[in-house]
């Protein structure tokens, strides 16, 4: 192994460590967002070539990943795990106790999944989130007429509205989810697409979860666990910047006595 690949070897390690503290750091800043998803890295070694005095060189014409190049970041996974619920005093609040998603609508009207139930009605009437994308729901009632009284929104998403002395049914929350949670993309604010070719399963019985209203999902960020994470990829980093040190001071003795 030449000097060339062992510096190739620890810049793939500081890049690798490098993205592995940009997700920590998310988690630790997302601590306290609703319905935030922690997530993680894994990594992955790449093909190793091992030395030793009978080694048979690889030709010239080797392919970059025939050497020794360290390590890569595999993939950022997200952990859809449930989260604990805290109560709350509105009642558009909502959170979704099981495997099931929101469906919300974008400023382009595209469909976007998300476990974040913190709603409220707009100036036009429609329940939409804190970025404004309308809440998807089965209406049997236009939101902008919902009569005026309290509303109940029932496990299985129905919405009823008490107007005086009679109940009015004026819509359902559908909810969504999909095959494998993979086909599911990160579009920030706590919003997701499915990939392309993705099925996309809904249910207005409670087959994806019960929805609860007063309730808010909080994050499932462990801050201990990530403030450890965070330390121990320090370290790595750490060791792996001396390593570069080193190599670099043992590439300057050499270029001094080839001079």
């Amino acid at each position: 192994m030449n000097m060339n690949s062992l510096l190739s070897i620890n810049k793939s390690g500081l890049n690798g460590l490098q993205k592995s503290m940009d997700v920590v750091s998310n988690n630790i800043a997302n601590v306290n967002t609703i319905g935030y998803k922690n997530r993680d890295t894994t990594f992955q070694e790449l093909l190793n070539n091992q030395t030793s005095t009978q080694e048979v060189g690889l030709s010239p014409q080797a392919t970059r990943t025939a050497l020794n190049e360290g390590l890569e970041v595999n993939q950022e996974n997200i952990n859809f795990a449930q989260g604990s619920l805290q109560n709350t005093a509105s009642p558009y609040d909502l959170a979704v106790e099981g495997q099931g998603f929101f469906g919300v609508y974008d400023q382009n009207n595209n469909m976007l999944l998300t476990r974040d139930g913190d709603f409220h009605r707009n100036s036009n009437g429609e329940l939409v989130n804190q970025q404004g994308y309308r809440l998807s729901i089965e209406t049997t009632v236009p939101q902008n007429r919902w009569p005026a009284g309290n509303v109940r929104i029932d496990a299985n998403g129905s919405i009823n509205v008490k107007d005086g002395e009679r109940t009015v049914q004026v819509g359902r929350i559908p909810l969504y989810s999909t095959n494998n949670t993979n086909n599911l993309q990160a579009v920030g604010n706590n919003m997701y697409r499915l990939a392309n070719g993705a099925q996309l399963n809904t249910s207005l019985n409670g087959g994806l979860g019960t929805i609860q209203q007063y309730h808010l999902e909080n994050s499932t960020v462990d801050l201990s666990d990530s403030m450890s994470n965070m330390i121990i990829t320090q370290r790595a980093y750490g060791m792996n910047t001396k390593a570069v040190q080193a190599a670099d001071e043992m590439l300057g003795i050499v270029n001094k006595f080839s001079e």
